[in-house]
């Protein structure tokens, strides 16, 4: 410290002192200004002043040299009193801190603008001159030198004695009835951030909320202050998980400094990173790269690449790419700050903590452990024990010791970490909840069951709550990000659960409760806000729905338009996207009865037992990505089993389920269109599912995975024919829908069907289907003969705009060529879609062929804007369908069935699609089909239908009546139905 001290004071008299050969006059004025900030600094480090003083220097030997008369150096003296009284001014009422996100931790944010730094030496220095000549200072002065010497103690990381001078601040302002003053707010500012970064969150929040208040009634909301306060409660909200909040605020910021022109000062690049910290939280990686680049390309126009700043931007994007499994570029990015920080501060530490991450996914290990290590040391010698980013240092520890089966050195951190996190962010933070799993996993590897089934739970009942909290105001898009970020611990529940299942049957429920729960949750969301808006009775709420499906049809248009066509038409997609995702985020939000519904009781394995039948079965299919070591197989299947006899669900595990999504998914598939015997697929798939339900009839099966793309109907055992014969099988998309199909009030069917087949498809490879004309007329005359109105389209009628036009007719049968492409990187088209929008979207690789489609196939019908209709329905269209209240939609065509297969949430192509068009059921095909025997299938249903009033029955019994004509699976277990 006297090392310290010495140089500083020897800095600033040399600065006196070459003043003083140049001019003496300007030297005495200079003493008068500097000596007293000497005393008051001396005690801290002020290497982070160093800068101010050579500006100080550089500025005093030029001007000292430009006079040559006492009268100009009158004149010199009193212009550079004004010019510095005038600077500290401009700083007092335009400059504000910013609270920063980085990956652990938030802190004060010293945006060293031109003219901050000597604005904030000048006051002190003001200050200092009054001592200097005696003169008392008033409560404004005390309180201003509280103020600034608590902002450079915090630069200083001297967190404790920043708090006692930003508290005499507070008082010295508030004794001279100085509330209303600039350096009053920014007092209440600074006292905010000073106690998020220390963890004291309930503290923060009371002064950012105060800062925030004042600034708005006194400067108003388009106030600068106001937008640094929204920034700073943007980032409490973020370190409260309260992350829609959050959003709201940084946007708030955002709109406040564009308006203000700010957009390239650091103030904006701060709000930048922000944002992009809090989507990367939510999993929209991304966007959060996008916005993050924009940050630091703003940071390095303003200050050197080597600026605190940049290095904290840098450090967020190294933590994004390796969450985004870009591990060179974050390895990078890591190893070329290292030198550049300083090694005692958090921003350090902060690197440290990421540096070991991406040495964990890159399995360079050596490592890990001292730099997880050296960054537990830094944290706790800057914040003390009881702080947040300590705990995240203290947690990744102990997590590496689980991982490396160090046991009893990883217990004292992982409960450590638990303890700072309740008593620093609460019970119902995500960390918090994420060190009770962390606990789960270490008590799993002891085998101690019971605890570990208590801490388990704790963290999976707090994960649904976060669906609820989270989910209301999000788009589809943002759902499906932040669930990709949530659902790995339900993957990793459902593996402790096999194994805690051994000594802890009950738990079968929970895996049961828990997939029902979840599965199929983004399109059960979507549907909820279609279906609340729609019911809403909010006539500007409808038609801001029926707006945001138009902004969807055009999306659809121009995702047909290559790059340079959009370039070339002026045309920006991503800002449409961007709009479009707005629209519905709002629509989202608005959606009152949606944000409700997550807080009604959630049904369970008990509330579906009570509605079984004796003969009937529930099989929930349950694809698990086992959780452990890099050598643990990667896939198992469960089937979890729900009868009316038995007192908790039976749990089988399929272990070979990399095999079943490999070779025996491809010995099934040549099997089929061989028309060969297959004795071996139902031993894979369903012999350890049927030892189960012996004495079953109905059964109700809700698949995931590979399981969606096998028809179970058709595997067969050897001594007992296939599975049809012996099971009547319903598939459901969730077994919670049963109890929603049993309950259903019987319906006054409209009786209204349309029927879309043998379309014109114009020249070209295309080939016409003829049977596909007999198919829609016989049916409609079936269909005739009991009641239905019928409204059929056939060759050039056939059309994608009349299907698109249609709305809500109870039955909807089309008969075309159906497609879904697996893989477009070869093609120049995705069938009028772009190659690179459609990779990017399986919703886009897949659809219908309609009238004059053979022209958009070959790529001769160029994209256009003023029609809605190429000949191509994709998925993606289909989605905007109003199919609400449709009973039943037939498509009749090959591969319907097929798409993208999502854990947890089933297919995505022309199945999602009609189902988010609100279809109650569908009937589509897993395989190319045979014309003949389709048009044989789809004539018997519906003949069935009429007779039996049961569309699920109907279809079985005529699969049953094709199987006699036609014995292999290839020509009558194409189809399969979903629903009721």
């Amino acid at each position: 410290m006297c090392i310290r001290k010495h140089v500083f004071g020897c800095y600033l008299f040399k600065i006196i002192f070459r003043a003083f050969i140049v001019d003496q006059q300007l030297a005495v004025l200079m003493k008068q200004r500097l000596v007293y900030v000497l005393i008051c600094v001396v005690s801290f480090s002020m290497c982070s002043q160093a800068q101010i003083f050579k500006d100080l220097e550089k500025a005093a030997i030029n001007k000292a040299k430009s006079m040559n008369t006492k009268e100009n150096r009158d004149k010199l003296a009193n212009a550079l009193v004004k010019e510095m009284d005038r600077a500290r001014s401009e700083f007092d009422s335009t400059d504000f801190d910013y609270a920063i996100l980085l990956s652990d931790n938030s802190g004060l944010f010293d945006i060293k603008e031109k003219g901050e730094g000597t604005a904030r030496f000048t006051s002190m220095v003001d200050l200092g001159s009054k001592a200097y000549r005696n003169e008392s200072l008033t409560d404004a002065d005390r309180a201003r030198l509280n103020r600034e010497m608590g902002e450079v103690l915090y630069g200083s990381q001297k967190y404790a004695a920043a708090e006692k001078k930003f508290s005499l601040a507070k008082d010295a302002y508030e004794k001279a009835s100085l509330q209303k003053d600039v350096g009053y707010l920014k007092t209440l500012s600074n006292q905010g951030l000073l106690y998020a970064t220390m963890g004291r969150y309930t503290q923060a929040e009371a002064f950012t909320s105060s800062a925030l208040s004042l600034r708005e009634q006194t400067f108003g909301k388009q106030d600068i202050g106001v937008a640094a306060s929204l920034n700073n409660y943007g980032v409490l909200r973020y370190n409260l998980a309260q992350f829609n909040e959050a959003e709201q605020d940084l946007n708030s910021a955002l709109a406040i400094l564009v308006s203000k022109g700010m957009q390239t000062q650091m103030s904006y690049a701060i709000l930048l990173n922000n944002k992009a910290m809090l989507f990367q939280a939510i999993g929209r990686y991304e966007e959060s790269e996008r916005i993050l680049k924009q940050a630091i390309a703003v940071a390095e126009k303003l200050q050197s690449t080597k600026s605190r700043n940049h290095l904290k931007f840098l450090s967020n994007l190294a933590l994004l790419y390796t969450v985004m499994k870009k591990y060179p570029e974050a390895e990078a990015i890591c190893l070329g700050m290292e030198n550049r920080l300083g090694k005692t501060n958090p921003d350090y530490a902060s690197m440290l903590n990421n540096l070991a991450s991406l040495y964990m996914l890159m399995q360079k290990e050596e490592r890990v452990e001292s730099l997880l290590k050296q960054s537990g040391d830094i944290y706790k010698s800057n914040f003390g024990e009881n702080n947040p980013a300590y705990a995240k240092a203290i947690s990744d520890l102990g997590n590496y010791y689980v991982y490396k089966n160090r046991l009893t050195d990883a217990a004292p951190l992982v409960e450590k970490a638990l303890q700072i996190r309740e008593v620093t962010l609460g019970t119902n933070h995500p960390h918090y909840v994420q060190s009770r799993e962390d606990m789960a996993i270490l008590l799993w590897k002891r085998h101690a069951w019971d605890d570990a089934v208590v801490h388990y739970k704790a963290a999976m009942q707090k994960s649904l709550d976060f669906i609820g909290s989270y989910f209301p105001p999000m788009s589809e898009a943002e759902k499906t990000k932040y669930w990709d970020v949530l659902s790995p611990r339900f993957q990793r529940f459902y593996s402790f659960a096999i194994d805690a299942a051994k000594v802890q049957p009950g738990i079968v429920e929970d895996i049961f409760d828990y997939q029902i729960a979840t599965k199929a949750l983004l399109l059960s969301s979507t549907n909820k806000v279609k279906e609340s808006i729609l019911n809403s009775g909010d006539k500007s709420l409808v038609h801001d729905y029926k707006v945001w499906l138009d902004q969807k049809e055009t999306l659809a248009r121009l995702y047909g338009y290559t790059q340079e066509d959009l370039k070339l038409q002026r045309i920006n997609l991503d800002s449409m996207e961007q709009a479009t995702n707005s629209m519905e985020k709002s629509l989202s939000a608005r959606s009152a009865d949606f944000s409700s519904g997550y807080s009604t009781k959630r049904i369970t394995s008990k509330d579906i037992k009570a509605i079984l039948a004796p003969t009937e079965a529930v099989v929930d299919i349950v694809r698990v990505q086992m959780f452990g070591n890099a050598t643990t197989p990667g896939v198992k299947y469960l089937a979890v089993i729900l009868t009316k006899e038995a007192s908790l669900p039976r749990l089988t595990v399929i272990e070979n389920g990399d095999q079943l999504e490999t070779r025996y998914l491809k010995y099934y598939r040549n099997a089929v269109r061989q028309r060969i015997a297959d004795d071996y697929s139902h031993a894979q798939y369903w012999a350890p599912i049927e030892s189960q339900i012996a004495g079953k009839k109905v059964i109700y099966i809700s698949p995931d995975g590979i399981y969606n793309q096998v028809n179970l109907n058709t595997l067969k055992k050897s001594d007992a024919g296939f599975v049809i014969n012996r099971f009547d099988l319903v598939i459901l998309g969730n077994s919670k829908d049963l109890i929603a199909l049993k309950n259903r009030p019987a319906r006054t069917s409209k009786k209204n069907a349309l029927l879309i087949g043998f379309p014109d498809y114009g020249q070209g490879d295309l080939a016409p289907l003829p049977a596909t004309k007999v198919e829609v007329e016989t049916i409609g005359k079936v269909l005739k003969t009991s009641g239905y109105q019928v409204t059929s389209y056939m060759q050039k009628d056939a059309t994608e705009a009349k299907l698109k036009s249609v709305k809500a007719p109870s039955l909807m049968h089309i008969a075309t060529h159906g497609y879904f492409l697996q893989d477009v990187d070869r093609r120049e088209s995705a069938f009028g879609v772009n190659v690179e929008s459609a990779s990017e979207n399986p919703l886009l690789r897949s659809g219908l062929m309609l009238a004059n489609a053979a022209a958009t196939v070959s790529g001769h019908r160029m994209p256009n804007l003023e029609s809605n209709d190429n000949g191509v329905l994709t998925a993606y269209e289909a989605m905007n369908l109003n199919l609400e209240g449709t009973e039943l939609v037939v498509m009749s065509a090959c591969e319907t069935g097929l798409g993208d297969i999502r854990s947890g949430e089933g297919v995505y192509g022309l199945q999602r699609a009609f189902q988010v068009a609100g279809a109650d059921a569908m009937i589509m095909s897993m395989w190319k089909v045979d014309d003949a025997a389709t048009q044989m299938l789809m004539t018997s249903f519906y003949s069935n239908w009429i007779k039996l009033g049961n569309k699920q029955k109907a279809f079985r019994e005529a699969q049953l009546q094709l199987m006699t004509k036609f014995k292999d699976p290839y020509y009558w277990g194409s189809f399969v139905m979903m629903g009721m």
